[in-house]
C-alpha cells in the first residue's frame, strides 16, 4: 500500500539541509510534478513528499494553494517565446502573440487551465503586452481599442486551445471521431442531410488548421474596425 504523503513528509524534512529550500525550488517542484500526473496532483503534503521537506517549510516561500498556483501560472508564461521588432506591422505582431500562446499551452498542456482560473500574468508577459500596445497604437488605433483588440485575440486563443486539448492526443481524437459516429447513426439522414453531408469534416473542429481559420478572420475583421475608425467621414 502506498504511503499517505501527510505521514511521510515529516520524516522527510529531517533529510533535507535547512536553508536550502527556495520560492523557485517549491515552483519547479510543483512544474514538474503537475507536468508528469496533472495538476490535480499539486497538494501541499505531496509537494513536501517531494521536496523532502515538512508541509510547513512550504509556507515560508508561497502563502497558500491559491498562491502557488498562480505562481505556477507566471511561470508557464515566463521566457515567452514571441520575436519582437519594433517595426512589425500590428496585424503580424498579434498573429505572433497568438501562435506563441496556443504554442506554449499546448506544451504545458496539464497546466493551460490555469492561465484561465487565475491570473494571466508575469514578468515577461508585461514586456510582450507593452510591445503589443505599442505595436497597435503605432498603427492608429487608440489605446483602449488597442486593449480590446488584445483582449479579443487572446481570449480567442485561450478558449480555443482548452478545446482544443482535449482532442489533441490520439486517444482522445479518437474518443472524438467515435462520439461523431455513434451520434450520427442516431440521426436519420432525410431529417438531417446537412450534418450527414459533413461527417468527413465536422469532428475536425479543434487543429492547427481551423486555430490559424479562425485567427486570420478575427484579425480581417479588427482591421476593417480600424479602418472604418480612420476613414474620412462625408
Amino acid at each position: 500500500m502506498a504511503k499517505d504523503p501527510r505521514n511521510t513528509a515529516p520524516a522527510a524534512a529531517r533529510r533535507r539541509r535547512r536553508g536550502s529550500l527556495s520560492r523557485p525550488k517549491v515552483v519547479a517542484a510543483a512544474l514538474e510534478l503537475a507536468r508528469e500526473e496533472g495538476l490535480a496532483a499539486v497538494s501541499m503534503p505531496r509537494l513536501a513528499q517531494e521536496l523532502e521537506c515538512g508541509v510547513m517549510s512550504l509556507y515560508g516561500h508561497v502563502e497558500s494553494k491559491e498562491h502557488l498556483l498562480e505562481l505556477l501560472a507566471a511561470a508557464v508564461l515566463e521566457d515567452f517565446p514571441l520575436e519582437r521588432a519594433d517595426d512589425t506591422p500590428w496585424q503580424p505582431a498579434l498573429e505572433r502573440f497568438s501562435a506563441s500562446l496556443r504554442r506554449r499551452m499546448l506544451e504545458n498542456g496539464a497546466l493551460a487551465e490555469l492561465l484561465i482560473t487565475r491570473r494571466m500574468w508575469s514578468a515577461g508577459l508585461a514586456e510582450v503586452f507593452e510591445w503589443l500596445l505599442g505595436r497597435m497604437t503605432e498603427g492608429g488605433w487608440p489605446l483602449r481599442e488597442a486593449v480590446r483588440a488584445y483582449h479579443s485575440v487572446q481570449t480567442y486563443t485561450l478558449g480555443f486551445v482548452l478545446y482544443e486539448i482535449r482532442r489533441t492526443t490520439p486517444e482522445h481524437e479518437e474518443e472524438h471521431r467515435a462520439w461523431w459516429r455513434h451520434t450520427l447513426a442516431d440521426l436519420p439522414p432525410a431529417s438531417f442531410p446537412l450534418l450527414h453531408a459533413a461527417a468527413g469534416f465536422a469532428p475536425e473542429g479543434a487543429g492547427e488548421e481551423q486555430f490559424a481559420w479562425g485567427l486570420e478572420r478575427l484579425l480581417h475583421g479588427l482591421a476593417a474596425e480600424l479602418a472604418d475608425r480612420t476613414q474620412p467621414s462625408g
